[in-house]
């Protein structure tokens, strides 16, 4: 699933429901649904909802799975995952700050995390199985004088292993963030968008199991249709709801919180500028998709 499928759960329903009613979601037929670019932590337990109400009603062996570019593009744009925020009804967050670039630190053999903290460069660092192996100076490579692989001395202390390691970081951050968000969530911990508490209380889980409970496909449509102002409510991946898309850089800057967004972050001089133009033909083409 691509385009509008991304960003409309009011769409993903009833696409879902037809195919059911088509019996092209039974046991053996089709049994995998994936998504394409999902980054948001709100969809993951959308997804999940999905899976369980599919799973509990019509195919055992229904499964929903999702692929997201984001823990590379962060590193891609000199950021790493330090934290996440998920409090009880608020917005569910990747918390991301500049990553350390010095080449005082080439030869600094503290732990990264001890390294990042002590140094006030940042002031919290939930550490993964990859940082806990990690010390300042297998970042920040380069020292004064050193040459890189063009036989230059650039401006950056990272290496392309530098890029490797916190891509690597930000890999396993954003998967724990999301097994943590479906933890919270069945642990009735609700980001705000999934909880409805204005007039009568709802919750997005029940509603999907609701409508996957019965095999009559008008009072499935019937009962997407109640609760079309909810689904807009849901924001995409795309940074909007429903229908309205923007392109995947103000998307990338929606899903994460900067800790500083005034930061202007150069350009490493040794590696390859990111052709930003190409990123939005690849948005173009999967909404013609």
């Amino acid at each position: 699933m691509g385009g509008q499928n991304m960003c409309d759960t009011h769409l993903i329903l009833k696409r879902i429901v037809t195919m059911l009613h088509d019996g092209l979601l039974e046991p053996g037929v089709h049994d995998w649904m994936h998504f394409l670019g999902t980054s948001r932590l709100e969809w993951a337990c959308v997804f999940t909802d999905i899976q369980k109400a599919m799973r509990k009603y019509h195919n055992p062996n229904f499964t929903v799975s999702f692929d997201c570019a984001s823990p590379f593009l962060a590193t891609a744009n000199g950021q790493i995952y330090t934290n996440n925020i998920m409090e009880d009804r608020s917005k569910w967050v990747y918390k991301m700050q500049p990553s350390v670039d010095d080449k005082k630190y080439c030869s600094d053999t503290r732990s990264f995390k001890d390294g990042v903290l002590q140094d006030g460069i940042f002031d919290e660092f939930l550490e993964s199985p990859i940082s806990n192996k990690t010390l300042m100076k297998d970042v920040c490579i380069y020292c004064p004088g050193d040459l890189n692989k063009n036989k230059k001395e650039g401006k950056t202390s990272w290496d392309s292993f530098s890029y490797a390691i916190q891509m690597a970081h930000n890999v396993w951050m954003h998967i724990n963030a999301v097994q943590e968000a479906n933890r919270l969530y069945d642990q009735d911990i609700y980001p705000a968008m999934l909880v409805q508490e204005k007039n009568n209380r709802y919750v997005c889980r029940d509603i999907i199991d609701a409508i996957f409970s019965t095999s009559e496909r008008g009072v499935q449509e019937e009962l997407i249709e109640t609760f079309s102002r909810f689904w807009t409510s849901i924001v995409g991946t795309r940074g909007f709801t429903g229908k309205r898309a923007i392109n995947s850089h103000t998307m990338f800057n929606n899903l994460f919180e900067f800790t500083d967004e005034s930061t202007d972050i150069p350009q490493k001089q040794d590696e390859p500028e990111l052709d930003e133009s190409k990123l939005d033909e690849l948005d173009e083409s999967n909404d013609v998709a």
